[in-house]
């Protein structure tokens, strides 16, 4: 590996560090957090198989997170109107609650990148940042 990816992998584990490191009070772990929040934003019918790719992690795993999550309350699960052999997820209103009090919290990083870089590179940043995910994703 040439020394610019050397530099360039140091980088994002960089900023991916710093960004876990934000000291956020939540009940909940940050990987079940982003589910949430996948949830939240969703403008279609979400599966356990939408969440496994998006997250990028096993069924199995996912099977546990989404157990865990509608143990504690912040989803539930209803049948799938398109498909009768899967369900769909919802976010219940306790889950609503806790991404309204995080986003707060979890939106000061966001602001702090969008007011120092400005409008135009803050929002170059998050279409880089989709696109990268979305070829990396292939790669799982």
């Amino acid at each position: 590996m040439n020394p610019s990816m050397y530099r360039a992998a140091a980088e994002v584990s960089l900023f991916c560090r710093l960004n876990l490191r934000q000291k956020i009070d939540i009940p909940i772990r940050r990987g079940d957090m982003g589910v949430l929040m996948y949830l939240y934003g969703a403008q279609e019918e979400i599966t356990p198989v939408a969440v496994s790719d998006f997250m990028g992690i096993s069924r199995p795993c996912t099977t546990a997170l989404l157990k865990r999550l509608e143990g504690d309350g912040y989803i539930f699960r209803s049948p799938s109107q398109s498909d009768g052999r899967s369900y769909t997820l919802s976010l219940t209103e306790k889950g609503r609650q806790l991404i309204d009090a995080a986003h707060e919290e979890y939106g000061r990083s966001m602001q702090a990148l969008e007011n120092e870089m400005g409008n135009d590179r803050f929002h170059l940043l998050l279409e880089l940042i989709e696109q990268s995910n979305a070829i990396l994703r292939k790669r799982l």
